[in-house]
């Protein structure tokens, strides 16, 4: 019976989860409610604090389990051997088609990018958990393939490594971003990857 509650607790955990992601996406965040997220699962707002505290220890749940997924895509991903530009960049290439292809995937990123207010202080706790895994991610390879790349002879030995890499997570995010809003007219993956092909050219040794 214990193992019973417990199943249907994690269940409605989940369930209450996917309803904050899916209203917060369309909604804001700020505009969102505990009523609003119980209503649309036909629960009390008592059930929704049960499980969570406060709508910031909601929205740092989400935070962790996006990234936590997205970790999951990036390593298995991930190139094997050496990391170079090229390898790290189709990478990217493929992740951004796994980005806009999953609709939670894509509620995530309109979430993050367009419904919270990042300065405002209530949301201090979930900058903190999101500079937890600041180590982490797609900058941080870009930077190392690049850095491999000069080491090894690839591109050129002025060539700034964190330079490069923020120009090519820029060009993910934005164009993740304009193809989700509806707004590309091109396509996204061969956009991407001329982008990534122009800056190769511009750093390596020919």
């Amino acid at each position: 019976m214990a193992r019973r509650t417990k199943e249907d607790a994690l269940k409605t955990r989940t369930r209450i989860l996917a309803s904050a992601l899916s209203l917060f996406s369309k909604k804001g965040y700020d505009h969102t409610t505990f009523t609003d997220i119980a209503a649309r699962l036909k629960l009390t707002k008592g059930a929704v604090y049960w499980h969570f505290e406060s709508k910031e220890k909601l929205l740092v749940e989400l935070v962790r389990l996006a990234l936590a997924k997205f970790r999951r895509q990036i390593e298995e991903l991930m190139p094997d051997g050496e990391l170079t530009f090229p390898t790290v960049a189709d990478m990217m290439v493929r992740n951004a088609e796994q980005v806009v292809s999953d609709p939670k995937g894509a509620a995530f990123f309109r979430l993050m990018k367009c419904q919270i207010r990042w300065g405002d202080e209530s949301m201090a706790q979930v900058r903190a958990d999101l500079l937890i895994d600041s180590a982490f991610g797609p900058k941080e390879t870009f930077c190392r393939a690049v850095q491999s790349d000069i080491a090894s002879g690839r591109v050129r030995n002025d060539a700034n490594a964190e330079e490069i890499a923020t120009v090519a997570v820029a060009l993910w995010d934005g164009l993740v971003q304009t193809r989700l809003d509806g707004f590309l007219k091109c396509n996204m993956v061969s956009t991407l990857r001329h982008a990534y092909e122009a800056i190769w050219q511009r750093i390596r040794i020919a």
